[in-house]
């Protein structure tokens, strides 16, 4: 979106430029505001006067500032978003096709950072040479990493075959960003002990149980309470990464704490059901498929938002998991207060746990359906980050 905005703003060469200047910082203050309180897309017009009537007149403005930041607004609803053609039907095709709502934000960021290579030249009237020169620019010119590329990649294909009805384009002949083949950063079991200790009283079980389970941050959060298995000590992971679902190791010295957590769901769910509850968030399939469901004890997020949410697809008050950005947060201060001088991110925890089990006697292959990977490959790389690898020693410690 930001890209977007500003390519568009550096060709409106009728607005004197500290206008233009203004109308950016006002807008970026819009869309921070789009962001934190969970509107969802900042295009449509309806979160613009929420905008107008709880970010800006409280703040009881003078009339020059109201007149400046509503220009601002003007041009972006009148002249850029009322004249988008691109973005309105790339946002419906992909929730015709019920892809969940991460996805719509991923591939609708890389259409707008299209649009913006693009201008003057409408995303519309696009060719496949477009959308050839703009991954080979994004590897040549931004530098970007080859995830990144292939991300944008695979949301033009999706807009070029799906928006423009170009089912047989095939985008060839791109400059492929190189690989980077990383080492993952691993905490030792004190580390992961201090860390686990440090973190504040409301995120010890989130990060005890990504460690003792190997989550990624976004399985973690999305955990429901019918995904705990106390009979079996099992936890279940539906829709990881690709879409696969597996079945992983619960701690049992989780146990206690885990049913405590539940039990607070269910104190909060009974509230929830008294107040204008449309259930727990979950992908627009799911939703139609469980509609009742969705508002039972057993579909409720096991770590939820501390409070209701408008859905920014369907307007419903909605209680979704707890955000990510506040337990990554929890996650890097805590490891500030332990001492810790690794770089320290959610990640972490899930590497420490795939070297710890290496260590510990696990076998590669188990390793990897516990965590979910699909090729062994992709799991043989914490052998060359477990203590001793290959029972080489330095030739220094045998001095």
């Amino acid at each position: 979106m930001h890209e977007w905005v500003t390519e568009r703003l550096k060709n409106k060469g009728d607005v004197p430029v500290e206008v233009r200047r203004a109308w950016w910082v006002t807008l970026k203050w819009y869309f921070g505001f789009c962001a934190k309180m969970e509107l969802g897309d900042p295009g449509n017009r309806e979160n613009g006067i929420v905008f107008w009537k709880e970010g800006v007149l409280p703040r009881d403005p003078e009339e020059w500032q109201k007149e400046q930041w509503g220009n601002a607004l003007k041009w972006f609803f009148e002249e850029l978003v009322g004249t988008d053609r691109a973005g309105p039907a790339m946002r419906s095709v992909v929730r015709r096709r019920h892809l969940a709502f991460a996805t719509e934000k991923v591939y609708m960021a890389w259409l707008r950072r299209f649009q913006a290579y693009l201008h003057p030249k409408d995303a519309m009237d696009a060719r496949e040479e477009d959308a050839v020169n703009f991954l080979s620019y994004l590897a040549e010119d931004r530098g970007i990493a080859a995830a990144g590329q292939t991300q944008a990649f695979n949301a033009l294909l999706f807009f070029f075959r799906h928006v423009l009805g170009q089912e047989d384009v095939v985008i060839r002949g791109v400059t492929r960003a190189k690989k980077r083949e990383r080492i993952p950063v691993v905490l030792s079991t004190r580390e992961v002990s201090e860390l686990l200790d440090e973190l504040a009283v409301k995120y010890q079980l989130m990060g005890r149980l990504q460690y003792g389970c190997g989550l990624r941050v976004r399985e973690l959060l999305r955990l429901r309470v019918k995904d705990v298995d106390f009979d079996r000590g099992q936890l279940l992971v539906f829709e990881g990464k690709g879409g696969k679902d597996r079945v992983t190791v619960l701690p049992g010295s989780l146990v206690p704490r885990l049913e405590k957590q539940i039990a607070f769901v269910g104190r909060q769910h009974k509230e929830d059901e008294a107040a204008d509850f449309g259930g727990a968030s979950m992908k627009a399939s799911l939703a139609k498929k469980y509609r009742v469901a969705k508002k039972s004890l057993q579909w409720q997020y096991l770590f939820p938002a501390k409070s209701l949410a408008k859905d920014p697809r369907s307007g419903e008050m909605l209680r979704h998991h707890a955000h990510q950005n506040s337990y990554q947060y929890a996650i890097s201060e805590a490891a500030k207060r332990a001492g810790i001088v690794k770089k320290v991110t959610t990640h972490v925890l899930r590497h420490s746990f795939a070297t710890h089990m290496l260590e510990g006697g696990a076998d590669i292959r188990t390793l990897q359906e516990l965590l979910g990977h699909k090729s062994v490959e992709t799991t043989q790389i914490y052998t060359h980050v477990t203590k001793k690898p290959f029972g080489i020693v330095s030739p220094l410690d045998r001095l």
